[in-house]
């Protein structure tokens, strides 16, 4: 079943490379994947606007993380947040893939023929991105909250109470050095098939669209921490908890009703239930 599922990938993905790109190595790496990204990111926002502006469905509300907060969105700030996101998407990620579009040519990375990977060796893959890129993550967070470096990123801290868009509402020099070194670091070590770092990128996307979203939705990994570090300023830097555990700055967060809420829910009961404030520290 997974060696058809690996064929049919494959086939798939030639007809991108010779029918859409025509075997345009440049074009597809750099214009090709700024596209993907940021019509994959409107889509997936797209749902979460129409809940963020308008209320509606108004059920959907008893998992909002910090109740009565952008109930709805200002329209202005909305829009300038997409503005900032479809600018991060389109230009920045576009002038990196470009100017990097050297080294992996020399490199062999991000490669566009070739056979795509096994299953296990795609999953060992996206295991070893994911520390890389909460390394790099947590690390830049770090730097970028220090006093000469948080000019960088106090465009980001505007918004106290995220929503889906606010994942990429951040100047050029953070997107670049934050959002996107860590990210790419993965593939490009790993010599990765582009269709690889296409998949890891649209992963990240949803990930950090959830983690913003301003909502603990079921089923879904918690979005607690980061509403949280958007609440205060400061605690939950990372996204896996390894490394804020490591250097104690999951500990204000933890003390806290969220931190006891921060789990991945298997249940349509809102957390706010079955977590309610009464059982710790509030914030």
């Amino acid at each position: 079943m997974m060696e058809s599922l690996r064929e049919n990938t494959e086939l798939f993905w030639k007809k991108i490379w010779v029918d859409l790109f025509a075997e345009n190595d440049f074009l597809i790496k750099t214009l090709g994947t700024s596209l993907l990204g940021v019509s994959f990111w409107l889509l997936l926002n797209s749902i979460l606007l129409v809940i963020d502006l308008t209320g509606c469905p108004n059920w959907l509300y008893k998992y909002k993380i910090q109740e009565k907060k952008n109930s709805p969105a200002d329209r202005e700030k909305v829009l300038d947040a997409l503005k900032t996101g479809i600018t991060n998407l389109l230009l920045i990620n576009l002038f990196f893939s470009v100017i990097t579009y050297p080294f992996t040519r020399w490199w062999g990375a991000l490669h566009t023929t070739g056979p795509l990977p096994t299953f296990g060796e795609l999953v060992m893959q996206f295991f070893f991105f994911r520390i890389i890129e909460e390394l790099g993550n947590y690390y830049g967070h770090r730097i970028l909250h220090m006093p000469q470096f948080y000019k960088y990123h106090k465009k980001h801290h505007e918004w106290t109470a995220p929503i889906g868009i606010v994942s990429l509402y951040c100047g050029p020099v953070e997107h670049f050095f934050g959002n996107i070194f860590p990210v790419a670091t993965g593939p490009y070590v790993f010599k990765s098939h582009l269709l690889v770092g296409w998949v890891w990128s649209l992963l990240v996307l949803f990930s950090t669209t959830v983690e913003h979203s301003g909502y603990h939705i079921p089923f879904l990994f918690s979005a607690e921490g980061h509403d949280y570090h958007h609440k205060t300023f400061t605690s939950w830097y990372g996204t896996m908890a390894f490394l804020d555990v490591l250097h104690g700055t999951d500990r204000p967060f933890s003390a806290t009703v969220h931190g006891k809420r921060h789990f991945i829910s298997c249940t349509l009961t809102p957390v706010k239930e079955t977590v309610p404030e009464s059982c710790c520290k509030v914030e």
